[in-house]
């Protein structure tokens, strides 16, 4: 039996017609299953991702490492961290440095209860609390507490610990 030349089929018309035939099958068949299966909608532009997962679970479930951002006041992240702000603020009412050294040192971590022994309270300008504190959740084991004061919103990283939740730092904005 006689062997035509190699590529001697593409110089046919008939081969080169079924060439592209087979060609323009798959690139149909690409196109299809892309649409199928592809985020694109009917109109051409790409579709909106699902949204996230949020994680809400309420404080009286018992797990208290992730909260809901809905209801900060009731969260041990949030009350810490206020509670750690109001002993932080300059003494007004005749307590020693010693004293207040001690109303705040419960709450803070280990660093930062060491870096504030020395701090002569009433050197801090704010005094009171004047309003609500707000939260945001940085991940499972810290959250962010704001709290207003007169001097300025008092920003704290609250974390949890094996102990609960303690303030590892503290920033006073203007």
């Amino acid at each position: 039996m006689a062997r035509l030349p190699a590529g001697i089929y593409l110089r046919r018309p008939g081969y080169r017609i079924l060439s592209a035939l087979v060609l323009a099958v798959i690139v149909a068949g690409v196109v299809l299953l892309a649409r199928l299966f592809g985020s694109v909608t009917p109109n051409g532009t790409e579709a909106a991702p699902a949204p996230a997962p949020s994680r809400t679970v309420s404080s009286s479930e018992g797990d208290d490492s992730v909260y809901a951002e809905a209801s900060p006041k009731t969260t041990p992240a949030t009350q810490v961290g206020e509670a750690f702000v109001r002993a932080w603020l300059q003494p007004t009412d005749g307590r020693s440095q010693d004293q207040w050294y001690a109303g705040l040192a419960r709450y803070a971590l280990p660093d930062l209860a060491t870096q504030l022994k020395d701090v002569d309270p009433t050197t801090n300008p704010a005094k009171a609390v004047t309003g609500d504190p707000t939260a945001t959740v940085v991940s499972e084991t810290s959250a962010q507490v704001v709290v207003p004061t007169d001097a300025g919103s008092a920003t704290t990283l609250c974390v949890l610990t094996g102990d609960g939740w303690r303030v590892a730092t503290i920033d006073l904005g203007k």
